[in-house]
């Protein structure tokens, strides 16, 4: 379950550093085709065991829009990206990795 929770947000992360990019500064970061879509594939195997995560984001769909914004080079409406970037930041910030404490957490020893 750890690995699949590390893969998780490693694919949250990264996609939605693809998405931050291109949204505020319009940049596209090297890669960032691949990376948009290894993340889909990866939270769609995801999806199979695991239909939510981050406390209330589907992860089907949202594997399907990083997936159709990445065949759209990124030339999707506002609203998707912003979407986009809701979705990944709160499976960042809510999806509890076993052994990796958290900001809120008394105990920082590894």
């Amino acid at each position: 379950m750890v690995a699949a929770e590390q893969d998780l947000v490693r694919s949250a992360v990264i996609a939605r550093d693809v998405i931050e990019s291109y949204r505020q500064s319009h940049i596209k970061v090297s890669g960032w085709n691949s990376l948009l879509e290894e993340a889909a594939q990866s939270l769609s195997r995801i999806s199979a065991h695991r239909p939510v995560a981050g406390g209330a984001v589907p992860l089907a769909p949202l594997a399907q829009t990083l997936s159709i914004t990445a065949r759209a080079r990124l030339q999707v409406d506002h609203e998707t990206l912003d979407r986009l970037s809701r979705e990944l930041r709160t499976i960042v910030i809510n999806t509890r990795i076993p052994g990796i404490p958290r900001r809120e957490d008394e105990d920082w020893s590894f």
